[in-house]
């Protein structure tokens, strides 16, 4: 999880250690969210105020257990979806502006104007040119699914390049369809 490289000094390394220890300290005395992350609860006191650090985190981990979004981004891997037109050509949709953003749950059909990559893993689930298929695509359910997590957990929202969020909704940038 962490790379150490012959760039880093004992200074760096004695700090990542001191803030995983502490952090430890913190977790193992379940200590107050709001002491330890006030802008969080600020931001969403509904759902974070009155936790522990602990409390919080096996909230998070019984998400995992019972939903298991890993499994359902290995599933959009796993599956390949139909190409419509080459990257450098959906590349040109966007030049020439004759692409939208295009919510999650009108993806059912849509041909993507740019790459979507989810971190981690860092790796595209879907390329520029491809589509988006039908209802039970695997790459929809995923950003449904990360459209569920934010939900329960905002402030801990996932980074997916290719990806816009709004209104607690992932979008993604199409091709227009009178221009395919």
């Amino acid at each position: 999880m962490f790379l150490f490289s012959m760039g880093i000094t004992k200074g760096k390394r004695d700090t990542l250690i001191n803030t995983l220890l502490s952090f430890k300290r913190h977790y193992d005395a379940n200590a107050d969210i709001e002491t330890l992350l006030p802008e969080l609860v600020a931001s969403a006191p509904e759902v974070y105020r009155g936790l522990g650090l602990k409390d919080l985190g096996n909230k998070m981990f019984e998400y995992l257990v019972r939903h298991n979004p890993s499994q359902v981004l290995n599933h959009a891997y796993s599956s390949l979806p139909e190409m419509e037109v080459k990257p450098r050509t959906a590349y040109q949709f966007v030049v020439s502006d004759e692409v939208e953003l295009v919510p999650s749950d009108k993806l059912v059909g849509r041909v993507a104007a740019n790459s979507v990559i989810p971190y981690p893993p860092g790796i595209p689930m879907l390329m520029g040119g491809e589509n988006f298929g039908d209802e039970t695509s695997p790459q929809i359910q995923y950003l449904k699914a990360l459209e569920a997590w934010d939900a329960e957990f905002p402030g801990f929202e996932h980074e997916t390049e290719g990806a816009e969020i709004e209104d607690g909704k992932y979008h993604v940038l199409c091709i227009k369809k009178d221009a395919l």
